[in-house]
Order: structure tokens, then sequence, then C-alpha cells
């Protein structure tokens, strides 16, 4: 392979606080586009390597057992990276060495290099040897090559049983690229048998430059919440603006190093919960305090987390907690007592095993090191002991009329009014609603004056609406619109 440069075209992506899009050597075009070209010299050299080990070991196959057949015991020299390609940058930064090196490499080759392994289908078309000695999987359909662990244990240690014994040991043990999901290993049966599966996002960030967010990956289970909205851009009760004020002192004693005293024995940790009635902006809230002070959020997906098999729903956290370790972000769960809730008498092996895992939740949830956020309808739906665990609990209570009025005022668009001011004190006053209520019927509101040309809300437009949202927010029997009074001026 000889050295190459790739140019990626790309548009310039909306910028989030403290996000890099990684190393890139950016030179500026005319127009919107920019050029980013990444060198993959050090890329090119690592597939050659492994081209090479690849060779020597396909060789060892065919001569073992011969007269003259003597086994390799070093293999090729690492070849050097650079320190500003990605590749390089990803061996430099994790210090990998040849174990890693060559289940990397394997990875990337699995993705985007598949004709490196043609020796290996060689191999399994005319000896059927594969299983054996290199491991992998061979789709004979269409003739590729999957290398497993056991590929790589193959190539680094080849016929010798205290190399193997040797490597294996540190695979298990927790390779670098693993405890970084930077490659997984999803098999539910021996270590070795499972494939070399490298994670889409680090390909990317190789071949383009375009760095890898923390929920990158199909097996994370979370996503980045981002918001534009900062606290002083919503309307808030004035109880619960004070209460949240705790939030934004833990996370900025969280960057001055205050946990890093000696002075003290607190634990860098922070749980909150947000409780009240759904469509009160629990999720919302939890986005704007990141946005305003300057941290990325992370939604969990408890569809994602949540499962029927023992044990999974462990092994899903412990991506998900272990991934944001020391990243100083928040970690937001959303309907929390579904995992959090309490704990109930123990009627059977099911109920047994609900419990242990509430109490490896206890425990895990405490070793986090950032702000945890969890938001449930209902503060009593949480298991106590876990409650005694939390620091701060708001109850982010229904809008009061006077926030109520706030709120009409906040989704009213522009050049467009009510009919009165006194029809927008009955809407505060007579509806109890949530600032979601609210932000849908004003959006419906807003859509069915830009198709009429209209510029004045009026009782006979609103009331359809209110119609809708209010059966929706208290239920079929108890929806009603209570009809405006005209005065006369």
């Amino acid at each position: 392979m000889s050295h190459s440069v790739f140019s990626v075209e790309s548009h310039p992506e909306t910028s989030v606080k403290k996000r890099e899009n990684g190393p890139e050597k950016i030179k500026k075009q005319t127009g919107i586009r920019k050029k980013i070209e990444i060198s993959h010299d050090s890329l090119n050299k690592e597939m050659e390597w492994l081209e090479s080990l690849i060779a020597i070991r396909c060789k060892e196959l065919f001569l073992q057992g011969k007269l003259d057949f003597e086994p390799v015991d070093e293999i090729p020299e690492l070849p050097k990276t650079d320190s500003d390609s990605p590749y390089g940058i990803i061996v430099n930064t994790y210090k990998l060495q040849e174990m890693d090196r060559v289940v990397l490499a394997l990875g990337i080759a699995s993705a985007h290099y598949p004709s490196l392994f043609k020796s290996f289908i060689q191999i399994e078309e005319s000896s059927s040897a594969l299983a054996i000695d290199v491991g992998g999987e061979y789709n004979k359909t269409n003739r590729s090559f999957k290398p497993t662990f056991q590929t790589a244990l193959f190539l680094l240690a080849g016929k010798d049983l205290s190399l193997w014994s040797n490597y294996n040991a540190k695979l298990i043990s927790g390779s670098v690229l693993l405890q970084n999901d930077i490659i997984y290993n999803r098999t539910d049966t021996d270590f070795i048998y499972g494939k070399i599966e490298l994670d889409r996002a680090y390909l990317n960030y190789f071949l383009s430059g375009t760095k890898p967010r923390l929920d990158h990956g199909a097996y994370f289970p979370g996503s980045l919440y981002e918001s534009d909205l900062t606290l002083d851009d919503i309307v808030l009760e004035p109880m619960v603006r004070e209460q949240i004020k705790p939030i934004g002192q833990y996370i900025k004693a969280l960057e001055s190093g205050f946990f890093k005293s000696k002075e003290h024995h607190f634990k860098s940790g922070f749980i909150a919960l947000f409780y009240g009635a759904p469509g009160t902006g629990k999720t919302m809230l939890a986005g704007i305090l990141a946005n305003t002070y300057g941290i990325e959020m992370y939604h969990v997906d408890l569809s994602q987390v949540v499962s029927k098999y023992i044990g999974e729903t462990e092994k899903n956290l412990e991506i998900l907690f272990n991934r944001l370790q020391g990243k100083n972000c928040m970690l937001f769960f959303d309907e929390a007592d579904s995992l959090f809730g309490k704990r109930s008498d123990v009627k059977d092996a099911h109920d047994r095993y609900a419990n242990q895992e509430v109490s490896y939740l206890l425990q895990r949830i405490e070793k986090f090191d950032g702000l945890t956020v969890l938001a449930s309808n209902f503060e009593n739906n949480m298991d106590d002991a876990f409650k005694r665990r939390i620091d701060l609990s708001i109850n982010i209570i229904r809008p009061t009329e006077a926030t109520r009025e706030a709120l009409w005022k906040q989704y009213l668009p522009k050049n467009v009014t009510f009919e009165s001011d006194a029809f927008l004190k009955h809407l505060a006053k007579d509806y109890s609603y949530t600032g979601s209520n609210i932000r849908n019927i004003m959006k419906n509101v807003a859509i069915a004056l830009h198709n009429e040309g209209g510029k004045r809300i009026t009782q006979e437009l609103i009331s359809p609406f209110l119609a809708v949202e209010s059966e929706k927010a208290f239920g079929k029997n108890q929806a009603r619109v209570n009809t405006f009074i005209r005065r006369p001026e």
C-alpha cells in the first residue's frame, strides 16, 4: 500500500459547547464548504504490517510438520505512527502495543479492507482449517471472512502455547480497546470466539477525521440531548428556580477541583430527582441546566437498558457508566422509577432478581463521578434506600396562574395578539395547563393563523384546540371549554 491522502467534503456542523471535531487539517475553500485533508500514511502502514503478519502465519500453517519448518518467534516490528492523524492519535493516546494493535488492525480490515483476508479464505476453501487454527467466521455465499479474537491470538502467538495463554489472559482481563468501546466483543459464549467489531464512529474518525461523540455506537444506550435554551429563556416558578441553584453550584465546584481537595471526604457524584406531573418540563429543564452550565447531557434510552434476561440490564448500564465516567457530564434518566423503583417482597426468583438489580443500581450510581438527574411522575415511586442517597429533590409543580399567563405570552408568535388582555387572563385562570399543553395549543393556533393570514387569537379560533388539549390533560370526562364572556368596552 502506498501513501495516500483522502479528501472529504463536509458541511460545517452546528457547534456545541465543549465539543471538538477532532484533529483535522482544514483548508478553506470558496463558498460554504470546507475540504478536510486527512493523512492515512500511518493507517496504510498498519494495514501493510497486518498483511505481512498474516502472510507469516499462513506460511507457518502450510509448512508445519515439515523437517525444515521453523516457527517465527517474533512478529514484524510495529510501524511508527505519526502524531496528528486520527489513527496515530488513537495509537499514541492509548499507548497501544502488539496485542491491541493486532486487534484494532483486524477490526479496521474487517470493516474497510476485507481483501487482506484473502489468504484465510484460500486456506478455508482448500483445507477447511480455519476453525481449528485461525478462528474467524467464513461465509461461503459471499466468500467473506470476519476475524474473531482467536484470529488475533493466532497472529500474535502462532503455535506457541505459552504466548497464546499470555495474550489470551491479557485480552480477557481487559483490552483498552474494549474498555473504551473502540472494539466490541458481543459474544455470549467463550471470549475468543467473539467477532472483532470496530465501532463505526471510529472507522469514520480514521477515514474522515470526525471525532466520535460520547454517545457513539449502536450499543450505547443513550443519546446526546442538545438544547439552545438557557435559564434566561424559560418561564419557571420562582420556587423551582430557587431550588435548582445547588445544581449550578455543584457543576462549578466540580470544575474548580473542589472534589479533589483533601480537606473533606465528599464523593464527586451528585444525584438530583425531578418529580412532577407529565408535561411540566422535567426533561427540558435538565437540558437547559446542562446548556446553561456548559456540560453535555446524555438521555438514557430505557428501551436499550432494561432487559428481561438476567444480568443484561446491569451489563447495559455498565456500558453507560463506564463511557461517561470522568467526562464531567449529566446523565439523565426519564421515568426513573422503572429502574429505581421500590423493592418488593420476595415471592419468587423474579422478585429476588429484581431486588438485586435495584441494589446493584444503588451501588453503581453512587460510584458515578458526575451529575445524575432522575425524572419521575411521583417521588414516592422511588426506592426508599435510594431516596436517602439523593442530594437534591425538586417538585416541578404545575405552573400557577401567573406563570401560565407568562407561558401563553412566551409562545405567542411575532405580530400576533390575543383578542384582548381579558381573554389572555381568562385562558391563564380557567385552564390549569402545563407548559407542554400550552405549547401544543399555540403551535396549532400559529399554523391556523398562518394558513388563514390572521393576526388575532380569538375564542372561536382557539376553542377547538382547547377542547383537544383538555381531553388529553384531564381525561375525556373532565375535559371542558369555558366560555369567555366578552365585556362591553
